[in-house]
């Protein structure tokens, strides 16, 4: 049986590829938290990944905020990297732009220095 139909593939499935990936680089996060149930069954994203999608051609703009003292070249490109190769590979769509734009700056650290010791 060779069916050269591709299945469909909604927009859900490639916020949730590329909010994967960016969860990957490290010292940057997405503006808005992962997207919740009410999100799913309403329809309405998360802001933070824009997905628009033409065909089999894809373009993808991330507001991120970044850590302080992270480079902001350097880890802006991993993230176009690390977003067009998740998406291209699992899906088989061309991924024709990553764009990130960068709208704030972390200056505390959740991670660290939270608690006495």
């Amino acid at each position: 049986m060779s069916d050269t139909t591709t299945p469909e593939l909604g927009q859900d499935v490639l916020f949730g590829i590329a909010q994967l990936a960016l969860e990957q680089v490290d010292g940057l996060r997405p503006l808005a938290p992962p997207a919740r149930v009410g999100e799913f069954l309403t329809g309405r994203r998360a802001k933070g990944i824009r997905i628009d999608r033409d065909g089999d051609v894809v373009d993808v703009d991330l507001n991120v905020t970044v850590r302080y003292g992270t480079e902001i070249p350097a880890v802006a490109e991993r993230a176009k990297r690390v977003v067009r190769e998740a998406v291209a590979s699992m899906t088989g769509l061309e991924v024709r732009a990553v764009r990130v734009t960068v709208t704030g700056i972390d200056v505390a650290d959740d991670d660290a220095d939270g608690a006495d010791g």
